[in-house]
């Protein structure tokens, strides 16, 4: 009796034993079906992502982490998808949640410093990027983010010398050759935007719009010849639509080699993309002055003045082209009727001066020229006007 007792006892135990251990496997396969399934879901969610289906990629990441709360994989990806839909707080929370689970992760320290950036955070997004480049040096454009927050913070210099930093090991990063030249530029150093740029372009030989960019720097930098070359590259890819500006500069370059015909050719390449830009006009109307082509330039800048009654530098090109077309007095109107409208302008007096000397009305030439000189005590073209004017009154006859 006592062995049958001992024996039931032990079977009980047992059998409590077994059913203990088939339900920890059961449990045990359920989690793991669970994290196979979460898996799977987000596979599906990061192909939706890849296709720009934001919605439909964001459902499959909640479902996989309603599965597998653990799945910082998901996690980081739920994150970018709120980056992408402009749910920057949800991004910075479910990435810093992230970054928590995998505190070696460069990627997701540099995604939490995208989505702090986004939300205006911009200190805490400077120490991310930070920590990016630190946890993987290869990382090249965590240093350009950094610099970019401190742009937006406005400690341009200080962005520069960090850049600078890291220049030399990242000489095959044509992107950060492009920011520190576009950082120079910021700080009027237009040389060394202009190497910088130069750099970035060497990198990326196909890149339009380093060449814009190198071109610009070295226009403001007054390596005219150098931008004219530059600028000539771009407005020459029949692979690439130029924008105007471009033209425009191209013009300018041109200009300054004392090339006005090859300048307005470059205008009027702009004219043709802006032409209902009244600056575009003004240029040409320039560059037919330079020419000598009188009635081109008149023409040109009352088109100029047809776009925008109020242009100064229109006003003051017509009445300076009837000038040289011996239109004295509607010369004289015309910049009369200008001088009233802009009193302040010490050049345009000048100009007004210019047509009463050539219609013969000394006198009120002399009193234009004495108001510039008011206006623009340093003005040498008014002085030099001036003496002229009063020379010319001392030598008439008594």
């Amino acid at each position: 009796m006592n062995r049958w007792i001992a024996g039931t006892l032990i079977a009980a135990f047992l059998m409590g034993g077994c059913q203990s251990t088939v339900k920890q496997t059961k449990e045990q396969a359920s989690l793991r079906w669970q994290k196979t399934r979460a898996q799977m879901l987000y596979g599906v969610a990061v192909e939706h992502f890849r296709a720009g289906q934001l919605d439909r990629a964001q459902g499959k990441a909640l479902e996989a982490l309603a599965l597998s709360p653990d799945s910082a994989d998901a996690r980081l990806l739920l994150g970018k998808i709120y980056i992408e839909q402009g749910y920057y707080a949800l991004a910075a929370n479910e990435l810093r949640k992230t970054f928590s689970q995998l505190p070696r992760s460069a990627e997701a320290a540099y995604m939490l410093g995208v989505a702090q950036e986004k939300c205006g955070r911009l200190d805490e997004a400077m120490a991310s990027y930070r920590k990016a480049h630190a946890l993987d040096s290869s990382r090249h454009h965590a240093v350009m983010a950094a610099a970019e927050v401190l742009v937006a913070m406005g400690r341009v210099q200080e962005a520069q010398i960090y850049v600078e930093g890291y220049l030399g090991l990242a000489s095959d990063e044509p992107g950060m050759f492009e920011l520190a030249g576009r950082l120079a530029v910021m700080l009027n150093d237009y040389e060394l935007g202009a190497k910088d740029y130069q750099q970035a372009l060497d990198l990326d030989p196909k890149n339009n719009c380093y060449r814009e960019a190198l071109g610009r720097a070295q226009f403001h930098a007054r390596q005219y010849s150098q931008a004219m070359e530059t600028l000539r590259g771009v407005t020459t890819d029949p692979n690439y639509e130029c924008p105007a500006w471009v033209h425009t500069m191209l013009g300018d370059c041109y200009m300054a080699q004392n090339r006005p015909r090859d300048a307005r050719e470059a205008y009027n390449a702009a004219k043709e993309l802006r032409p209902s830009s009244p600056g575009v006009w003004v240029n040409i109307a320039k560059a037919a002055l330079a020419i000598g082509d009188a009635p081109r330039a008149i023409l040109a800048g009352q088109e100029a003045l047809r776009l925008d009654s109020r242009s100064l530098d229109a006003l003051m090109l017509v009445g300076y082209a009837l000038v040289c077309d011996k239109q004295f007095e509607r010369a004289v109107v015309l910049l009369a009727g200008a001088a009233a409208t802009f009193p302040d302008s010490g050049m345009l007096q000048c100009l007004l001066g210019r047509a009463y000397d050539a219609a013969g009305q000394s006198a009120k030439a002399a009193r234009c020229y004495a108001a510039a000189l008011t206006l623009e005590p340093d003005n040498p073209l008014a002085r030099e006007l001036l003496g002229g004017a009063e020379d010319a009154q001392r030598a008439l006859p008594e």
